[in-house]
Formats: structure tokens, C-alpha cells, sequence
């Protein structure tokens, strides 16, 4: 029996769908069981990092501001989070922290860190607030902190290195997610001076990172030839606004990741981003911004 052009554009049609439906699938949560997955949420100009380990444990870095909070909130829900097993806060500006609250009201939250560093503003009091209320004990992050999230995954916190005075920007608790072969850089709003303490302190072996979730939302105060020459990413995560005030990437930091073939993806251009990875291999169904 032989087969029309029409019959053989219908079955390859029928086979492609079935193939996108496969590739759907994949992107939900039941697909990300076996894998490491990272999620920046979309949360505009401010943070929150979702980081899935294999066995199912969470860690959640910043939650973006107040309004962003509910946000999410939302996203924990769609991957079906059933709690929160470590929250890290990674310095008390309003644009990482205010999103705590939402998060606290519908979360248990086992293990919160945040930098021994106070804030004299209404959302930082509403942070202490919210902890009190929620009975979550906390704990400072500080350099050489380990933890052991799942089998062969580890998380370690990096900083704060020193006392950078009024600078909270450089308080920043800096993580470290390593999965057997791969690693990811967590950098706050990490700046110049923060980066080089780093540098300092574990030198170019300890901080090499596959992944790197880029200082400061793109500001040129952060992400310094240096630093990217000793973390030597192969992509980077910027968590910024569109059409922000502060002009947020800066050009010169977009240069400098362009100029080293670096993949940059960017939640302003692409909203959600996802990042797997097996321990061995990393990568994403989104494009790059950049490649």
C-alpha cells in the first residue's frame, strides 16, 4: 500500500507534536526527580533562586521584594514544594528580603540563614517580625559553612568574609552548590570588594564554577574581569527588572561575559529560568539570551 505526500506530512506532523508533548512533560516537576534543578523566578527587579536537589530537598535563596513575594509563593506552589528545607536571605536589602513574609505564611521553613548584619528599615523589622512569629530559628551565615543536602550534593557557604562596614551589598552570603562534576556560584549582590575577599580567601580551584548567578543584577560594581577569569563560567543567571531604573545589566558586565563566550540568561528578556543538571552534564530547554 503506498503511502500519499499528504498522509506522510500528516504522520510527520503527528510525530513532532508527540515530540513537543514529550519535551512539555519533561519540563514539569516530575521530570526534575532524578536531576539537580536551579529555577530563578521572574520576581522583576529583585531576587529569589529555587535551587531541587535530586531527593527532593529545597533550598531557597532571597524572595524577592514584598510585592514579589506572592510570586513566589505561586512558582513553590506550580513545582509542588511541600516545605522549605533550607532558606538562605543573603543580605537584608528590601529587594531580597520582603518576599520572606509570603513565603514564612505558607512554608515551614527547617534550616533560615541570613548575614550578622541588621538593617534600620520597616521591611527589615518586618523580617525579624516574621521569624519571631513563625518560631524560625535562625542561624549567621558565615565563610567555610558545609552542608550535605543530598547524595554527592553539597551546599557551602562562602561569606560573609569580613566586616564591610555600611556596604550591605558586600555581606552578601555568597553559596556554593557542588554536584559531583558541576558546580554553581551564588553571588547576592556580591561586589567588587566582596569578590576579592573571595578570591582571597578559597582561591581559583575552590571557586571555578559551571554556573554562575552574576552580582548585583548586572551592575558594573560586581562580576570584575578578575573574578570572572577565576570563576570561568560556562553560563550565567542575571536576576534583573525590565526596563529598570538603574540601567541594570550594565553594558560593560554584558561585555565582559560576551567577550568569553559565556551563555547569559536573563529573567527581564526570558522570565523563568530553568537549570538541570545530572552532576555531569548541565543543561536548560530555555535558549540563551546570549550564545
Amino acid at each position: 500500500m503506498s503511502i500519499s505526500n499528504n498522509q506522510r506530512k500528516i504522520a510527520t506532523m503527528f510525530f513532532i507534536i508527540c515530540f513537543m508533548l514529550f519535551l512539555t512533560s519533561c519540563t514539569n516537576s516530575s521530570d526534575f526527580d532524578s536531576l539537580l534543578s536551579i529555577h530563578m523566578i521572574d520576581v522583576g527587579q529583585s531576587e529569589s533562586i529555587l535551587i531541587i536537589a535530586p531527593n527532593g530537598n529545597t533550598i531557597l535563596i532571597d524572595a524577592g521584594d514584598e510585592v514579589s513575594g506572592r510570586k513566589v509563593v505561586r512558582y513553590l506552589k506550580k513545582r509542588k514544594i511541600d516545605d522549605i528545607d533550607v532558606m538562605i536571605v543573603t543580605h537584608p536589602h528590601s529587594d531580597h528580603i520582603g518576599g520572606v513574609e509570603a513565603v514564612a505564611n505558607k512554608y515551614v521553613i527547617d534550616k533560615f540563614f541570613m548575614p550578622d548584619i541588621t538593617h534600620n528599615t520597616e521591611t527589615f523589622e518586618g523580617l525579624l517580625q516574621v521569624l519571631e512569629e513563625h518560631n524560625i530559628d535562625v542561624s549567621f551565615g558565615k565563610k567555610n559553612m558545609r552542608m550535605r543536602i543530598d547524595d554527592n550534593l553539597y551546599l557551602f557557604l562562602l561569606s560573609p568574609i569580613k566586616n564591610h562596614s555600611d556596604n550591605l551589598n558586600n555581606w552578601s552570603i555568597v553559596a556554593k552548590i557542588q554536584y559531583n562534576e558541576k558546580s554553581f556560584l551564588f553571588t547576592g549582590d556580591a561586589e567588587h570588594e566582596l569578590e576579592m575577599d573571595l578570591i582571597e580567601k578559597y582561591g581559583a580551584s575552590f571557586l571555578r564554577s559551571h554556573v554562575l548567578k552574576i552580582g548585583h543584577h548586572g551592575s558594573n560594581t560586581s562580576t570584575t574581569e578578575q573574578f570572572l577569569d577565576i570563576v570561568q563560567p560556562n553560563v550565567a543567571l542575571i536576576s534583573v527588572g525590565k526596563e529598570n531604573p538603574y540601567g541594570f545589566p550594565h553594558r560593560e558586565v554584558i561585555n565582559r561575559l560576551i567577550s568569553r563566550n559565556i551563555l547569559i540568561y536573563r529573567t527581564d528578556e526570558q522570565s523563568n529560568i530553568v537549570i538541570l543538571s545530572d552532576g555531569f552534564e548541565i543543561w536548560s530547554y530555555d535558549a540563551p539570551w546570549f550564545h
